[in-house]
């Protein structure tokens, strides 16, 4: 019960928190619109640090993600006098820097033919399948970076169809550890998605 209590006050917290400081943006963005630089310097102070680490997490390369987010408030700085309307500054400069890391990750990965098999197609398509491409390439990437035995178990598991026994017998280990490390890279890919998605809901 003390529990339930703690955890409803923490959250109560949590909330004022963060709706005084989406109130602080929204006075940072209305000066900003106007051309105050203390503005700008505020805004990039509180969000540049956490835009960095987004994009990193999404190109892993700490050099790109430092000049992808440059490039971000750059951006936001050239068009500050759109910005008088907005309403959350949070879920606008993660957008952007979402785009800015997808792009530079579809420069890097993906090959020319990648947009002549949308010729024809509708913008809802278009647009649907390219959501599904993205995460699609967020899954590739985030399961490159694993643990050699790990990638290998959660390839023949989806993509070669194995069983979890059928792996454990070609691995020359136990089922138990198949799925201990089938469970650990699906947290992890479900760590990256989430992650990618949750700035944008």
């Amino acid at each position: 019960m003390i529990r339930i209590k703690l955890l409803r006050v923490i959250v109560f917290v949590l909330y004022l928190c963060r709706r005084y400081f989406m109130e602080k943006d929204v006075l940072y963005i209305k000066e900003l619109a106007l051309g105050s630089h203390d503005a700008f310097k505020r805004l990039f102070m509180n969000y540049f640090p956490k835009v960095k680490y987004f994009i990193e997490h999404l190109v892993k390369s700490e050099i790109i993600a430092e000049e992808l987010a440059q490039d971000v408030f750059m951006k936001i700085w050239e068009r500050r006098e759109r910005l008088v309307t907005l309403e959350s500054f949070n879920s606008y400069v993660y957008r952007m820097a979402k785009n800015a890391a997808l792009n530079h990750l579809r420069h890097k990965y993906i090959e020319e033919s990648y947009l002549e098999d949308y010729e024809g197609e509708t913008e809802q398509t278009i647009e649907g399948d390219l959501y599904a491409r993205e995460m699609e390439l967020l899954e590739k990437l985030t399961v490159g970076r694993m643990p050699k035995k790990r990638k290998a178990i959660y390839e023949m598991s989806r993509r070669e169809g194995l069983s979890n026994d059928e792996i454990a017998i070609r691995m020359g280990i136990s089922k138990k550890t198949v799925e201990n490390h089938l469970n650990l890279a699906l947290k992890e890919i479900r760590k990256t998605l989430l992650l990618f998605a949750s700035f944008f809901i």
